[in-house]
Formats: structure tokens, C-alpha cells, sequence
């Protein structure tokens, strides 16, 4: 279903895993403090920012947006790493409780407060909740709820019960209730997860479809607030005043620009211009090189996302699992990282490293399925096309929808339209997208024969990979409809035994990207972020956004 994020082509994001520790007692809470070393004075950062689809979150499915939200907004926990492992802390809570099968779980809410003095309150989750499983809403997430074990989920998305039937209360003001339908392996750290913020039903009311276009118009009720937004250039973040842990903020402002080629980035911090920045190919090598020299810092190691080529199974000659297998074996994933990013790895499979199936590592347990395709693409193709009644290659004719237009984006395009081409004569049409909200409309409504992009997981659990692919998956962009993938999704999430598990998904990753070939997975992705030594405090999640600035701070600058 962000981690579900939906990730553009080009962009890099990050994630690993989450742990929510739930005892009956108070926990205590880990927040920014004061350092011992000198703070600037000025607290001003300048980073690579992302436009934002929507500051609904209930609507947004891409990071970019989550980017945003986890600035903005704050759910009941949120992601931490201490001492270098991934889990979470207690954020919007501040008191989580559970019943003895872990069916019920009751969170008590801090005294916390909105960007216009309002408190939060628990009907705020609930609304949100609600209106995300919500069928008239239609969001990207609806079946999430049902996905966690959320009780009466898929039934309210389906119209069947009413939301008064949906398994989650509002007990009293400062106390949520959720219910689940069973104990599910994944809910505690799927509850740091962006689109389960709360919301303001009375700024919904009043504003109707126009609730989350305009940035003035919105409350907070994160560590920062939108100070300005400029599509396709900034977004700026300040800090939130009204925030409940507003004195631990260090960080006043952050000037997040928009910038679309890669080369530019890396001048800019270079020459400081920018206090963080990755890097692709030749500026990779260099970078690396400066940071060896101690002159800033590299943070490197693996990020459990995936990126893919999406096909669409409903159109053209991608209405035939022979072409789609012959297309996913023609395609040389080593050379294609070397040509287009000279970095990452390469996917024959649709779970990365490093992801949870309960108890157990996945891909551990399990090898990736296309390692052991050993037919012949040429073969294949021509016993698909002429299935479909089609002699010439030369006619086929698909496009490929990608990003906005960079020299990556223009790279990634050209090297699959010369494999195809080269491969079976077909026809590559390239299509770019004007910015990355407009991509992302495309994407969700089908409009494309071959699609890159990715996708990261929104917990950690492997069943955030696959339940985006479930034929009730809004995001299921390729319209790919397997009752048996279904069945093998559905209920291994529901499944207690972790080697049972693993056998479930085991299959249904061999009938999704071998017996059906319904996407073609290209690469694993890695992390390399850069950084100046005076930047302090700066988290890149596992699970959310690409930059989290709740503990930031700026010294020796």
C-alpha cells in the first residue's frame, strides 16, 4: 500500500526498520537538548528540498510529500535511531497501552496544540483516520487500515459497515482507542507511518476540496510550519512556536530548494550553498574523495527500497506475461547502474535487504526469484507477440513514463529505450512529466505503458512491499490482478508462524515478477548523503522522508 512511499525516478530516499516498545508505564521520551558545543547563533539550513503533492496527508502516497509531513506534522510516535539501531519513541503520545492478545491498543495524548492555539485532540485522529479508509475519499491509502489489522477496515472502504463500525475511538479528548481485527506482527511500527497524523475536520468543513492546496491556510502540529512554499523552487520550514516540545527546537529556519539536476547540487555544497547533499557517477567519486579529506562528512550503507520499471498489464502488448518476462530478462541490471547512476545494486527481486517477515530476515531466507530465470528474452518475446497475433516487433510501440526531465532521468530513459530497441526492435516512446506532482497524477491514473519508479516501505515488515500490489491496492498503478498473489499476501500478514510466513511470500514473489512478470525490479538502492562538518543532529528516516529536522542544529558554521 509509502512507503508505502511512491518514489520518483530519479530521487533517492531511505529507510530500515521501526520497533515500538508499548509498556503500561510512562515512557520516557528522548527530545532535542541543548548541546554542550556552541550553537550559531543563526539557525538557518539550507538543504535539496521536494515539492509536496498535497498537505492532506490522507491524499499523499510519495515522499516528497512525506518529506513535508515530517517536518509539519507529528503522529503518535515517530522514527529514531539510538545506538545505531532503528525503532521509535513515543511523539503525539505520550502513554501507550495494550490488552493482553494485542487487539487494543490505548494511547493517551500529550497537552499538545495546533499552529493556531487549538488542542490536539483524540477525535483529531479519528477524523483522520477515518476519512483515510474512508471509500468517498478514495485515497491512495484506503485499504492501510485494513493492511495493519485495523478492525472493520476493509468493510468500511468497501461500504459495507459504517465508520462508527471502524476500530478506532476517541474514549475522551486526550485518549485514542484502536482496535484491531486480529493481533497483526506489524501495527506497532506501522503506527509511524506519515499518513496516520491527525487532522482538523473543521479546516475540512470550511474548506472543502481546497483543504491541502494552499500552505496559509493549513494548522500544525509538528516541530515546524510551511513559511513559504514556491512550487517547483522552496519550500521553507520554521520553527513552530506553538509546538509542545517547542524549546528543545534548535533549528529556526530551513530553506529547502527545489533543484532538479544533480551536478548543480553538488556545486552548490561545494561552495556552501547547500548544508547537505547527495551525489550520482563522477561527483560520487569526488565527493567521497573530499569527505575521506575530512573536509565534510559521507554517510554511506544500504537503503531497503526498491526501484522498478512498472507496466502497465492492462494495455498493449503488456497484456501478455511473456512480453512482460521478456522485457524484465532483456534488461542488464549491472550495466544499467553503471551507465546511469554508478551506484546502487542490482534487484532480482521485489523485497531489499534488510526488511523483517516477522521474526525472520526475508531475504535471507529467501533468494531472489529472478536469479534462476534462465529462458531466452528473444525466445520469449516472439512467443508472446505471437500469441497476441503480432509478426514484426518493429511495430510495437510503448511509452515509457518517467520524472521531470534531468540528465538522469534523460539517461535512465535513453539506456531502456536502446535495450528494447536492440533487443527485439520494439519502440520506445519517452514521455517526461512537467514536475513531479504532475508524474505522480499520471502514474496513479494508469497513464503509461512502462513506468520508472520505486517504492519504500512504510514499516518494517515485508508486507509493505507486497500489499501494494494486491488487486485492492490503490496504489497498485500497473492494474496487476492475481486472486492467487492475493491470497498468498493476505494471508501471510494474518499468518503467526514466521516460517509460514516466508513460504507465503516466497510464492507470491515468484508469481508476481516470474509466472505473471507484472514489474520489472532494477535496483536496490544505497545511501550516500553528504554533509558539513557544522551541520549537527541531522536524521535521514528509514521509513519517512528523505530529511527529518527535529533534533538539527548548526555549529561552527
Amino acid at each position: 500500500m509509502k512507503s508505502k512511499k511512491i518514489l520518483a525516478a530519479v530521487l533517492t530516499c531511505v529507510m530500515l526498520t521501526t520497533s515500538l516498545l508499548l509498556a503500561g508505564c510512562k515512557d520516557k521520551v528522548e527530545t532535542p537538548t541543548t548541546p554542550q558545543e556552541k550553537i550559531d547563533a543563526e539557525q538557518t539550513l539550507n538543504i535539496v528540498g521536494y515539492d509536496y503533492k498535497t498537505l492532506d496527508p490522507t491524499l499523499a502516497s510519495d515522499v516528497e510529500s512525506f518529506t513535508t509531513y515530517t517536518q509539519v506534522y507529528e503522529g503518535l510516535v515517530r522514527e529514531v535511531e539510538k545506538n545505531g539501531v532503528v525503532t521509535t519513541e513515543l511523539a503525539g503520545a505520550e502513554k501507550v497501552t495494550t490488552n493482553a492478545d494485542k487487539t487494543v491498543y490505548t494511547f493517551k495524548l500529550r497537552d499538545a496544540k495546533w499552529s493556531d492555539g487549538k488542542a490536539v485532540t483524540a477525535q483529531d485522529y479519528v477524523f483522520a483516520w477515518t476519512r483515510q479508509a474512508d471509500p468517498n475519499t478514495a485515497a491512495d491509502y484506503m485499504m492501510f487500515l485494513d493492511e495493519i489489522g485495523v478492525k472493520n477496515a476493509k468493510e468500511f472502504s468497501e461500504g459495507k459497515v459504517g465508520a462508527d463500525q471502524l476500530g478506532v475511538k476517541a474514549v475522551d479528548d486526550k485518549t485514542f482507542e484502536v482496535t484491531l481485527k486480529a493481533p497483526t506482527a506489524f501495527f506497532e511500527s506501522a503506527c509511524a507511518f506519515k499518513g496516520l497524523v491527525p487532522g482538523r475536520e473543521d479546516l475540512f468543513k470550511a474548506q472543502g476540496d481546497k483543504y491541502g492546496t494552499d500552505f496559509k491556510t493549513m494548522a500544525y502540529n509538528g516541530p515546524f510550519i510551511i513559511g513559504d512554499y514556491q512550487k517547483g523552487s522552496k519550500v521553507v520550514y520554521k520553527k513552530n512556536e506553538t509546538y509542545w516540545n517547542a524549546k528543545a527546537i534548535k533549528l529556526q529556519t530551513c530553506n529547502a530548494n527545489i533543484i532538479d539536476e544533480p551536478a548543480t547540487v553538488v556545486k552548490m555544497f561545494e561552495s556552501k550553498e547547500l548544508d547537505m547533499a547527495g551525489a550520482t557517477g563522477d561527483d560520487l567519486a569526488k565527493l567521497k574523495a573530499k569527505a575521506e579529506a575530512k573536509e565534510f562528512r559521507h554517510n554511506t550503507g544500504y537503503d531497503p527500497s526498491v526501484s522498478y520499471l512498472y507496466l502497465n498489464v492492462e494495455k498493449s502488448v503488456l497484456k501478455n506475461a511473456k512480453v512482460r518476462l521478456a522485457l524484465s530478462l532483456a534488461l542488464n541490471r549491472q550495466q544499467y547502474l553503471d551507465v546511469i547512476f554508478k551506484r546502487h545494486y542490482p534487484a532480482f527481486g521485489i523485497v531489499p535487504q534488510k526488511m523483517a517477515a516477522g521474526t525472520k530476515d526475508y531475504r535471507k531466507e529467501v533468494a531472489e526469484p529472478l536469479k534462476d530465470v534462465k529462458e531466452d528474452p528473444k525466445k520469449l518475446m516472439e512467443e508472446g507477440l505471437k500469441e497476441l497475433g503480432i509478426t514484426d516487433p518493429s511495430k510495437v510501440e510503448l511509452t515509457i513514463l518517467n520524472g521531470k526531465q534531468s540528465s538522469t532521468s534523460k539517461a535512465l530513459s535513453e539506456y531502456v529505450q536502446k535495450t528494447y530497441l536492440d533487443a527485439f526492435g520494439i519502440k520506445i516512446i519517452i514521455k517526461y512529466s512537467v514536475d513531479n506532482p504532475t508524474y505522480f497524477t499520471e502514474r496513479q491514473k494508469g497513464n503509461f505503458d512502462i513506468c520508472s519508479g520505486g517504492w519504500g516501505a512504510d514499516y518494517n515488515d515485508v508486507n509493505s512491499f507486497f500489499a501494494c500490489f494486491t488487486s485492492d491496492s490503490q496504489n497498485n498503478n500497473g492494474k496487476y490482478n492475481s486472486p492467487e498473489y492475493d491470497r498468498l499476501v493476505k494471508g501471510a500478514a494474518k499468518e503467526s508462524d514466521p516460517a509460514k510466513r516466508v513460504e507465503m511470500y516466497k510464492k507470491a514473489e515468484q508469481e508476481i515478477i516470474v509466472k505473471d512478470a507484472a514489474l520489472i525490479p532494477t535496483h536496490y538502492r544505497d545511501i550516500n548523503n553528504f554533509q558539513h562538518n557544522y551541520l549537527k543532529g541531522m536524521y535521514l528516516p528509514q521509513f519517512g522522508g528523505y530529511f527529518d529536522l527535529y533534533r538539527v542544529y548548526l555549529s561552527g558554521k
